[in-house]
């Protein structure tokens, strides 16, 4: 039993683990063990090392934000070994997320967010969605047949794919930030829930003149449903082989993600790709004429604007001087990929409006989002991100920043509930960094930022600027 389920960790392209040194250092920084005394990454990692019973360890309750393979220096990635042990034992749920997967392109549409099935969030989010449901009128996500039939296609024959790792010598993966031909991924997460954040990076891009695609035919990621134990593994990686097949071959190969889950899946299914899965991916991609040839790019697009910084400043008309802002940039930035990150960028991108970030004690704790935890457990959700917005509001911020759908959404959906239980007042209000840049660029906060679709309303913060 040991030794199969190491063959099995062993031989998964998503992992490098054969030694612990047992410190505990992971589940010191684990939020998931902070709150429940059941999971704790260091015993979960002797347990299988020791062959102890694994068939009934609460593997789900992890939330997936690597602070463990952060501060790892065995360079183990518990949260992985979490997410290849759930899938095998508890296999994977059936959601309405994988029909619309299925036949949308999409895991998340603004239906799958239906007030009803999220009553905790209370009256706030149910004016919210009836704004989104306005704003996405103007600007419908939809994906094309063709493209829905390729990526049908792609999921029926990845269910006869399995990955195994390489033995060959690893590709080195390095990074570059390009500031034009940009492939503007967009996020389906942050559609459904502020669609004028998406469109703030628009307004953004256009005012400043890059050369960028978007592109309707682009599927989602599939990080939510994977994350969730929704979708494969398998099926995650040789669909996102299809996006940047099709990015390679429209000639923007630098995919700048709007979200930090999509950037965390895209550079690790690039690193699965790169390391040797191409050759399985393309059998696959060859039935729709498409073909992975390994030559993307992939940042965040605040990452792209940082580098644009010169050129923002010279389009903005509406000044946030004085306004205290605390910035979150989320783990699968900065703690799953923390080799590639630009430390202080965000704060410098913020700051060219004229805000000011402040520095707070839980800055490297994640939001608690945790993926099946929005859908299934929202309560533990809400005992990281109190302590999180406790840090925040503590250190005088009035504005959180975000560049993670998954984390504005966190924070602001929740924040009446978390306020209701915790019998505080936190007075918070959030915005994606995109939309933070296009209110100091002129953009109107209702037809392009969408702020009328945020549970907490940031109007009275805006007086006080615009």
């Amino acid at each position: 039993m040991v030794q199969a389920t190491m063959n099995n960790l062993k031989s998964d392209p998503r992992l490098e683990f054969s030694y612990c040194m047992q410190c505990g250092a992971c589940t010191a920084v684990c939020p998931a063990a902070s709150i429940n005394p059941d999971y704790n990454p260091r015993e979960m990692i002797y347990r299988i090392l020791n062959g102890i019973n694994q068939r009934n360890y609460p593997y789900d309750k992890c939330f997936h934000c690597y602070s463990c393979k952060d501060i790892c220096r065995s360079e183990n990635n518990p949260a992985n070994i979490a997410k290849i042990m759930n899938e095998e034992i508890n296999g994977f749920q059936d959601h309405d997320i994988y029909k619309t997967f299925y036949e949308k392109g999409l895991c998340i549409t603004p239906e799958i967010l239906q007030p009803k099935y999220f009553p905790d969030w209370g009256s706030s989010y149910e004016r919210a969605w009836q704004e989104v449901k306005k704003f996405n009128l103007k600007l419908p996500r939809i994906i094309p047949q063709d493209a829905i039939n390729d990526i049908q296609k792609i999921v029926d024959m990845s269910k006869k794919t399995k990955f195994n790792k390489r033995e060959e010598a690893k590709v080195q993966y390095l990074k570059k930030i390009q500031t034009d031909k940009i492939y503007f991924f967009k996020s389906c997460f942050m559609d459904s829930h502020y669609p004028g954040a998406t469109e703030s990076i628009r307004f953004i891009l256009d005012k400043i003149g890059v050369d960028y695609i978007d592109d309707s035919c682009q599927s989602t990621c599939t990080g939510f449903g994977y994350y969730s134990g929704i979708i494969s593994f398998e099926t995650t990686v040789n669909i996102n082989a299809r996006n940047f097949a099709i990015a390679e071959e429209k000639g923007y190969n630098n995919i700048a993600t709007a979200c930090v889950t999509s950037y965390g899946v895209l550079n690790e299914c690039k690193k699965v790709l790169n390391d040797g899965a191409a050759e399985e991916s393309n059998k696959i991609l060859k039935e729709m004429g498409l073909k992975y040839k390994g030559d993307v790019n992939i940042n965040h697009i605040f990452e792209t604007l940082y580098y644009l910084i010169p050129k923002i400043k010279k389009k903005i008309v509406n000044r946030f001087d004085g306004l205290h802002v605390a910035v979150h940039y989320g783990c699968h930035y900065t703690k799953m990929f923390r080799e590639l990150a630009i430390p202080g960028s965000l704060e410098s991108l913020v700051s060219v409006t004229g805000a000011i970030p402040v520095d707070y004690s839980e800055k490297n704790l994640c939001c608690g989002m945790g993926f099946s935890h929005t859908l299934n457990n929202r309560g533990d959700s809400r005992k990281i991100a109190e302590r999180k917005l406790r840090s925040i509001r503590d250190a005088g911020a009035k504005v959180v920043i975000t560049a993670c759908p998954g984390c504005q959404i966190t924070f602001d959906r929740n924040q009446e509930k978390i306020e209701e239980e915790s019998k505080e007042k936190f007075g918070l209000v959030y915005l994606n960094h995109a939309q933070l840049i296009a209110l100091a660029m002129g953009a109107d906060p209702y037809e392009t930022v969408g702020i009328q679709t945020h549970s907490n309303s940031i109007e009275k913060v805006l007086s006080d600027f615009i």
